[in-house]
């Protein structure tokens, strides 16, 4: 072949190439595209819609679309959706990884990708609207373009550190953020496509240098410092550039201490308002299991500066019903939470806090297993079963988690194995409460010895499911070990309870407190393991120091000695002895407005180590002293249980308490000590009285199961008294049988009596005033 011959070949075979290459059109594609308004139907669990992808081909546009939510929801995605753009509508054609019209539900991963076929957009569209159509409660994502054109507007925008994937700056007209705080803008210069700023915050000054705007990566220098930055267009923060193998979280040992949270819920529309201008943040106290309210005002743009007390790292509950996120807040830290409900993007931003980010981004994958109302041996085997499924499925949406995302951090994949653990542990416990006699086989108390308890997290605040696990876990090795329970399957007794009287008692002569003889204990030890010998232990444990010891003194310590005996068999370490025994005194005597007693105070003292455990006891014993000292501002509120003495029929003593008061109307308010929603109620009883003080009211308390010592610290700590105020504190029987007359099923009860004496069969709440100021306006 000679050489002309040649060149003509190649020339016909390029020319071949280019008509080949003219034939296949090209795609225009968007990666990861930006959303300037993302509007979702209100809730507590929105979905999260994520538009990933964008190709704009010859026949059609593709639209990828990520969405997700919590795995028992569902999704239904319109046949009406479309696109608009440039004041066309372009209509949705067909759908891949959904079905049109129908609820689809994320029970397998909590998310979906799906693929939206629409009619075509022109390639060189700039920016376009996705609707679900004009339908009642459709979404919409508003503002979709090409994440180089988001790159270059400025404001407003948020950008994160390439090198470090950290959220550090943003720049809104109304304000900037940086180093989690809002800086006001003092001065602004822009030329050749950069901007220049002065940024003022509390007399502080920074300079802030913003690099050439047509690039999508671009140099950002804050005070003197230059760094790489690129725009987040995400709904989360994108995936880190490095792995992080930092593992646990900052113990403190339980010492108190603050977070500062500074944020801006930005945009809110009028159902967000709605829920209150005042953000709030609830964290669990390990020490009485309280959830703990922090509450900051808004400014009208949403901003807010907040200090929370937190007992070490704490998972806390963040604004439920608006941002309605659990993430864990570590003491001392500060942190600044952005939430935009235009297009739904929420960021964290502070020191070291990667894992919150992450918790956003990918989610912590709980599960609930419901029980049923009666379970018998084999309903609840097969609960466990399910549960055990349940965690296996979570685990594997973190493995894949792991497998998606390199980078994930070992906190996060620690923290979230540890709240799957939890959450499983809290749902196998708590199912005790549904099986006749309260008690779950061995097989799942062993089974969560090993997958929970012996796999725990320090610290202790991390997950608040914690607590009740760990609560019904040592409470069932209690009911196994020592319980025996009545027919009904409900009430129990302790049948071997004699068996602690000898260790007592010896405890009590060892301290040189009472005089037994080694012969003696030997008689009530055999006595408490065979119940024989009756006549030899009768003389022992009926002498009056001893009786006095075991019935008055130790008596209410009795179950927490069976208590400490569980946890010295299941491995409890010092400081987990330390947190159960503070709790099992607060809920005994302080949680009901009774101070601990001496012989309390020594078997605290003896047992608990920890400084923060003591320092949170003495506070409380300290105030409830300090109220035991106060005077009842109006003694004649205060009212003798010798009115009714020896009385016995509950209609009679009714008739009598409230005889003095015939012709006026009598708000009757049983309630308990021991009762939280009770004491709650009566926090706000001054507002009570001056709502009604148009109304010829006389309001009567009726106390159940409370001491006199705790029932006066109540009324003197919320102010319970006033000329038209009566209480009383009567004997348990006398209580009961006024009860039973009048039908109390729950605390607190609240009962209307007319001028003439009679009971009302009406709703009498005053936990809700307006209706009860209507009810009173009636008569």
């Amino acid at each position: 072949m000679d050489e002309q011959m040649r060149k003509f070949i190649i020339i016909a075979l390029l020319a071949c190439f280019a008509m080949a290459g003219q034939g296949k059109k090209k795609i225009v594609v968007w990666e990861q595209p930006s959303t300037e308004v993302n509007t979702l139907i209100e809730g507590y669990f929105r979905p999260l819609l994520e538009i990933t992808r964008v190709e704009f081909d010859e026949d059609e546009t593709r639209v990828m679309i990520h969405i997700a939510s919590r795995p028992e929801n569902w999704v239904r995605i319109s046949s009406q959706s479309y696109l608009r753009a440039d004041g066309k509508k372009y209509a949705l054609r067909s759908l891949d990884g959904l079905e049109a019209d129908k609820e689809t539900y994320l029970t397998d991963h909590g998310y979906v990708d799906a693929v939206f076929h629409f009619e075509p957009l022109p390639k060189d569209t700039k920016r376009f609207d996705f609707t679900e159509g004009d339908i009642k409660g459709a979404w919409e994502l508003l503002g979709v373009e090409q994440a180089s054109t988001r790159a270059g507007q400025l404001f407003p925008s948020n950008w994160r550190n390439t090198q470090t994937g950290d959220w550090e700056i943003s720049f809104y007209d109304e304000c900037a953020i940086y180093d989690c705080q809002f800086w006001n803008y003092k001065q602004k210069q822009q030329k050749d496509g950069k901007y220049t700023f002065v940024l003022e915050n509390n007399g502080k000054e920074i300079t802030v240098n913003v690099g050439n705007l047509k690039k999508v990566i671009r140099t950002i220098e804050i005070a003197g410092k230059k760094g790489n930055y690129d725009i987040i267009n995400t709904p989360t923060l994108p995936d880190y550039p490095t792995k992080d193998t930092c593992t646990g979280f900052v113990d403190n040992g339980y010492q108190t201490d603050t977070v500062t949270l500074v944020g801006w819920l930005k945009d809110m529309p009028e159902w967000a308002w709605n829920k209150g201008r005042e953000f709030n943040v609830e964290i669990w106290n390990i020490f009485n299991s309280d959830e703990q309210n922090t509450y900051s005002k808004m400014d009208s743009l949403g901003r807010f500066s907040i200090k929370i007390p937190v007992l070490n790292t704490s998972e806390a509950y963040i604004d439920w019903g608006r941002v309605t996120k659990a993430t864990p807040l570590e003491p001392g830290k500060t942190y600044f939470l952005f939430k935009d409900f235009k297009t739904d993007q929420i960021l964290w931003m502070g020191d070291d806090v990667r894992v919150q980010n992450e918790i956003l981004a990918y989610g912590t994958h709980g599960f609930y297993v419901p029980t049923e109302s009666e379970m018998d041996e084999e309903t609840v085997m097969k609960f466990f079963e399910k549960v055990k499924e349940e965690k296996d499925s979570a685990m594997n949406k973190l493995q894949k988690v792991i497998t998606e995302h390199p980078t994930v951090s070992d906190r996060y994949i620690n923290y979230v194995k540890g709240d799957i653990n939890t959450n499983e542990g809290r749902l196998l416990a708590n199912a005790h409460f549904y099986i006749k006699n309260a008690r779950l086989p061995m097989q799942i108390l062993d089974y969560l010895s090993q997958q929970v308890w012996q796999q725990r997290i320090h610290p202790f605040t991390l997950f608040r499911d914690f607590k009740s696990f760990m609560s019904d876990y040592i409470e069932q090795f209690v009911s196994h070990r020592y319980r025996e329970y009545l027919e009904d399957g409900r009430r129990y007794y302790y049948p071997y309870r004699e068996q602690l009287f000898a260790p007592i008692l010896r405890k009590y002569r060892d301290k040189m407190k009472i005089t037994i003889t080694d012969e003696e204990l030997a008689i009530v030890s055999h006595y408490a393991k065979t119940h024989e010998s009756i006549d030899e232990y009768a003389p022992i444990i009926s002498r009056k120091d001893i009786n006095k010891i075991i019935w008055e003194d130790e008596a209410p310590l009795l179950d927490l000695y069976y208590t400490l005996d569980i946890m010295d068999s299941i491995g409890c370490d010092q400081e987990l002895r330390d947190i159960i025994i503070t709790q099992e005194l607060y809920f005994r005597n302080i949680k009901n407005y009774d101070t601990l007693t001496n012989c309390m105070i020594q078997f605290f003292e003896e047992n608990v180590k920890m400084p923060a455990a003591k320092s949170f006891m003495k506070a409380h014993q300290e105030r409830l002293l300090a109220l035991q000292r106060g005077d009842l501002s109006n003694a004649a509120s205060i009212k003798s249980a010798e009115d009714v003495a020896n009385m016995t029929d509950g209609e009679k003593m009714l008739r009598k308490i409230i005889e003095p008061y015939k012709g006026k109307i009598i708000l009757l308010d049983v309630w308990g000590t021991w009762c939280a929603p009770c004491k709650e109620a009566l926090s706000h009883s001054q507002e009570e009285y001056e709502r009604l003080k148009d109304y010829d009211i006389v309001y009567m308390y009726l106390a159940n199961r409370s001491s006199d010592e705790a029932w006066k610290s109540v009324i003197k700590k919320y102010n319970v008294v006033g000329d038209n105020v009566v209480h009383y504190n009567l004997p348990k029987d006398q209580q009961q049988a006024i009860e039973h007359f009048i039908g109390v099923k729950a605390f607190p009860t609240y009962k209307l009596i007319d001028r003439d004496g009679n009971v009302l069969d009406v709703n009498a709440d005053p936990r809700d005033l307006e209706a009860l100021a209507r009810l009173l306006e009636k008569m």
